[in-house]
């Protein structure tokens, strides 16, 4: 990642996942061969819980980073009401030393701070690195509760959670995306029907940061006012292929009745910033 980029690109244009192929992504292929990837320099440690595999390069940091994955793994899992919810194996998660490491190593771009691959996190050691984990553990559970099919239709409400838990793990980036919520979000938020059907294609681009910043805000919003396990009703039905309408409707009775119901709620509260 470029250093003199603004703090946004660190924070929410890490969602990179590494191919396994020219034309498939890594979630969609079920049984991937080999890694893409290449792992650490011999003697790292590793250190395991009950829900990661961490490897880096201290048992201070193993430690460390184990910890920290645990607590957003329970913070998530409680924000998005995934009580009950058992991944089918332990996340691996691997920290590389340093941002040119990281790049080396995976091919990834200069802008990427971290990227998934099946049920591997790849993130490197640096001020971004809370952030980063917060925002990609998401993706890797709400894509292995959706199911990879839904998860990549709904990518509005799949970036929206994940930016939500990154505000929820690191301050500055929960600074950031309050500040431009409230600088060019609220007087002018974009209309429902465009946000949910004209998802960025490249993370990249600066101009994606509107986007990003209000899909967080309405997932945010929804988590808030629905309640946690309504919101994982919701997710429940939309995993076994209810339409946005039916989901919501069946999900919020009395109080949103579609997802235009919500846009309504929703730009009372954001015009309010």
């Amino acid at each position: 990642m470029k250093k003199l980029l603004p703090l946004l690109l660190l924070f929410c244009c890490s969602c990179v996942d590494v191919p396994t192929n020219g034309e498939l992504a890594p979630e969609a292929a079920a049984l991937p061969v080999a890694s893409p990837f290449k792992g650490l320099d011999p003697g790292y440690k590793t250190q395991e819980t009950a829900h990661f595999t961490v490897d880096a390069y201290t048992s201070t940091g193993a430690a460390l980073y184990s910890s920290l994955c645990e607590e957003n793994y329970s913070r998530i899992m409680q924000d998005l009401g995934l009580y009950s919810f058992v991944p089918a194996r332990p996340y691996n998660v691997v920290v590389y030393r340093d941002a040119a490491e990281y790049h080396a190593k995976t091919g990834q771009p200069d802008w990427s701070g971290g990227a998934t691959y099946g049920n591997a996190l790849l993130l490197y050691e640096g001020d971004g690195l809370k952030a980063t984990m917060g925002h990609e553990m998401t993706h890797l559970i709400f894509n292995e509760f959706m199911g990879l099919s839904q998860a990549s239709a709904l990518r509005w409400l799949n970036e929206g959670v994940a930016v939500y838990e990154e505000t929820r793990a690191n301050q500055a980036s929960s600074a950031f995306y309050t500040g431009r919520v409230a600088d060019s979000i609220s007087s002018n938020p974009i209309p429902f029907s465009q946000m949910v059907n004209l998802a960025p294609q490249d993370d990249a681009n600066r101009g994606v940061d509107r986007w990003y910043a209000q899909v967080g805000a309405v997932a945010g919003f929804m988590i808030r006012q629905g309640g946690s396990f309504n919101f994982s009703l919701f997710l429940g039905k939309l995993r076994d292929g209810a339409a946005m309408d039916k989901a919501i409707q069946e999900t919020y009775r009395g109080m949103w009745g579609n997802l235009a119901d919500v846009e309504k709620a929703w730009l009372l509260e954001v015009r309010k910033q």
